[in-house]
């Protein structure tokens, strides 16, 4: 934003520099906090520019402390969404960016799936997300230390602006946070997938897997039916292999659907791959959803099964259930 108004006013380029600094690394909190520029010049820059494209409409924290959920509105349109910041026991917070307002994916066990498609953010409105929840992160004397965009929406079907948004939290004279710090989820479209690492990007990767076969996967997740597992699973390993980095495999589990010792069997035999990890999610009720979390036995058999197979897994600590923040419970509710 700040690059147009430089050149519509002839700022020489120690001005625009002055204003990344103060936004992005020291985060003000208003333009008139700017204090390198002069008065004048902040006036006008008050004028024609928004400090941010949200709105902060309400924000929750779970009883532990652990997580804070924060609705916003967008000031474009007045349209909601959410982010979440997950505060971690060893010290890190992280960001859990929304790419959309709702979903046009509509995995059957996710609420932001039944909201529908509500429209995409702009890359700024996706910054602008991390930028309020660092400024708030200073007044603590802690920062944003890793940023997912595992919120609302599918990030592969909103590449452009979420490939904006990523260079401005990694361009080193904006955010200058590191590459590795960044991780895309995604439910799987193979084709955009390819441009996003065509296009160079050196970020780590999450699959919504949720199934360990093909059929099963279209029941759950109708992108599947369009991106067959087989073919995905290559992009994925390809990446892995010429990066070098790990790939996460989300695998929520759901009482009744995925999560009997056939499919663990099933999962090991399609995860024994190099570079692979399978993220264990017990499922987050939904109100108005029938599906269930698995029980505590039945995961921990799925889990044993893997490991009986040396496939590398966790099961994840569940966050924010009690405020809908956690895994598929992003709704604006």
């Amino acid at each position: 934003m700040i690059d147009e108004f430089a050149k519509n006013h002839g700022l020489p380029g120690y001005r625009t520099a002055q204003f990344n600094r103060a936004f992005y690394q020291e985060f003000i909190t208003s333009f008139d906090a700017l204090s390198t520029w002069p008065k004048a010049l902040r006036e006008e820059l008050i004028k024609e520019l928004l400090f941010s494209t949200l709105e902060l409409v309400k924000e929750q924290r779970s009883h532990d402390g652990g997580t804070m959920k924060f609705l916003f509105q967008r000031r474009s349109d007045g349209k909601q969404f959410e982010t979440v910041l997950m505060r971690h026991d060893d010290g890190r917070n992280t960001v859990c960016v929304s790419s959309m307002i709702g979903c046009p994916v509509g995995c059957v066990f996710c609420a932001t799936g039944y909201m529908g498609f509500l429209g995409n953010l702009t890359g700024e409105e996706i910054v602008d997300q991390v930028l309020y929840i660092a400024r708030m992160l200073k007044k603590e004397q802690q920062a944003v230390s890793n940023v997912v965009f595992m919120g609302m929406g599918e990030p592969l079907f909103n590449l452009d602006a979420v490939e904006k948004a990523l260079e401005v939290l990694t361009n080193p004279k904006k955010m200058g946070m590191s590459e590795r710090r960044m991780t895309i989820s995604t439910s799987g479209h193979r084709e955009n997938l390819k441009k996003l690492l065509a296009h160079g990007y050196k970020g780590r990767l999450a699959l919504s897997l949720h199934a360990p076969d093909q059929a099963l996967r279209e029941k759950l997740m109708p992108i599947a039916k369009n991106n067959p597992l087989k073919e995905l699973l290559g992009v994925f390993q390809e990446y892995a292999q010429t990066t070098n980095k790990r790939v996460s495999y989300e695998y929520i589990l759901i009482d009744g659907v995925n999560d009997t010792r056939e499919c663990a069997e099933k999962l090991a035999k399609l995860m024994d791959i190099r570079l692979s990890h399978i993220n264990l999610i017990p499922y987050n009720p939904i109100v108005g959803i029938l599906y269930k979390r698995s029980s505590l036995a039945a995961i921990q058999v799925f889990a044993d099964v893997l490991e009986s197979h040396r496939i590398q897994h966790t099961i994840r600590v569940t966050m924010g259930d009690d405020i809908a923040a956690a895994c598929g419970q992003l709704a604006t509710k």
